[in-house]
């Protein structure tokens, strides 16, 4: 489903425009990079399509309809933190399948996905002890188990060497192959963005 963002706004308590009248689109099953420096808001823009922060005005759309006012649960958006928060003493398959038991699913099998994430091995190991790429892909089986239709990343490969990032990438593209889900990642890595997206929007 596509993804419409129009002349979104918002401003800190103090006033200052951290969005002001950003606009955007990504097409059914597109995958686009938002590139831009620290600090320009992406972030932001990401948790205002998520629902986690309200605009001061502006709208979001998702395959034409008008999401909001929507609650995040109810926008079947995924989105992927820069700084996920897990539940460290928790184990890998049980953050993984968090989402779908917070929705009451009855159905909380995620071992294809652990699999497809290559976390099989460390399903019952508890978060604290993961490594940065192992956590970086628990983060993302977060945000796309209950298979959402548009996914959000934010900053997906900060921080990880070259070996770990490009497993995440697969990862990320096998996903999006299977889900057809509008993609925007956010990142201030041109070439990382040209590598990675079918489309790059400059901010």
């Amino acid at each position: 489903m596509s993804l419409c963002v129009q002349n979104l706004t918002h401003t800190y308590s103090h006033g200052k425009y951290v969005l002001k009248d950003f606009s955007l689109e990504v097409g059914d099953g597109e995958l686009v990079a938002l590139v831009g420096p620290s600090g320009c808001g992406k972030t932001t823009l990401l948790h205002c399509i998520a629902g986690l922060i309200t605009p001061a005005r502006g709208s979001i759309q998702i395959d034409g309809e008008d999401v909001s006012s929507k609650k995040p649960h109810e926008r079947r958006i995924g989105i992927m933190m820069q700084e996920q928060p897990l539940y460290e003493h928790v184990s890998v398959e049980k953050n993984i399948a968090f989402p779908l038991r917070a929705c009451g699913s009855k159905n909380c099998d995620v071992s294809q996905l652990l699999e497809e994430l290559q976390l099989t091995v460390i399903a019952k190991q508890k978060v604290a002890s993961c490594s940065g790429g192992e956590r970086r892909r628990v983060a993302f089986g977060r945000a796309i188990v209950k298979k959402p239709t548009v996914l959000l990343l934010d900053e997906p490969f900060i921080s990880l060497n070259v070996e770990l990032r490009e497993t995440l990438k697969c990862c990320i593209q096998r996903a999006h192959a299977d889900t057809n889900a509008s993609t925007l990642f956010v990142t201030h890595d041109l070439d990382e963005a040209e590598s990675f997206a079918d489309r790059i929007i400059s901010y």
